[in-house]
This record gives C-alpha cells, sequence and structure tokens, in this order.
C-alpha cells in the first residue's frame, strides 16, 4: 500500500514539474514577444501574430492546472515562472542585448512552431 501511495506522489510532482517546466517555456516566448513590441517596432506586426499560437497552449496549460487539481503551492510556482522569466528579460534589457536579431528569431521559432515534445503535456 505504501508503494502506491508514494507512487501517486512521485506521479504528482511529476505532472506539476512538467506544467510548470512548459508554463516557464511559453512565458519566455510570450514576455519575448510583447517586449518585441515593445522595443523593434519594425517586428512588431509579425510579434503579435506569433503572439497568437502561443494563447491555444496557454489556455490548455490553465485547464490542465484544473484537471490536476494543483494545490496552492504549485498553481503559485506556475504563475511565478512569469515573475521569473520577466526578471530575466529585463537584464537583458538593461544589459543592451534584446536586439532585433533576438526578436526575429523568437518570431521564427514560435511560427515554425513549437517543441511539440514538450507541449504533449497539454494535449
Amino acid at each position: 500500500m505504501a508503494l502506491l501511495v508514494s507512487f501517486g506522489a512521485f506521479s504528482a510532482q511529476s505532472v506539476n514539474y512538467k506544467l510548470l517546466t512548459v508554463a516557464s517555456y511559453l512565458n519566455f516566448y510570450l514576455l519575448n514577444l510583447n517586449a518585441c513590441e515593445d522595443f523593434h517596432p519594425t517586428v512588431r506586426k509579425s510579434a503579435l501574430s506569433a503572439e497568437n499560437a502561443i494563447y491555444p497552449w496557454l489556455e490548455a496549460l490553465n485547464r490542465k492546472v484544473v484537471v490536476y487539481k494543483l494545490n496552492d503551492k504549485d498553481k503559485s510556482a506556475i504563475a511565478n515562472t512569469v515573475v521569473d522569466r520577466r526578471k530575466e528579460l529585463n537584464e537583458q534589457i538593461a544589459e543592451n542585448e534584446f536586439t532585433l536579431e533576438h526578436c526575429e528569431a523568437i518570431i521564427h521559432i514560435v511560427k515554425s512552431g513549437l517543441d511539440s515534445s514538450l507541449l504533449k503535456i497539454l494535449k
């Protein structure tokens, strides 16, 4: 019986970790695209278009959070991926490393298709 309980806990932790990883991944692209729209107006239209490809995945993530009945701590960790990613992006911007080329690469990656193996947990 203890083995089954432990396995269940491991499985839940595994799912939570995967959802946290996916949240961080999606927020990286979303925040970068938002910043591209603000800092590099020449790619604003392309960045907005690419951004629309991310929203269905974020909606799927939110549905999974409900389905897996994550506790408040895990929900908070997922929500905090935005804060963590924003901090990293702000540092990149402050160091003048947020270039037009960076934005073009981000847009290309999103429009070409995000990592399907990473996103499969959301299906």
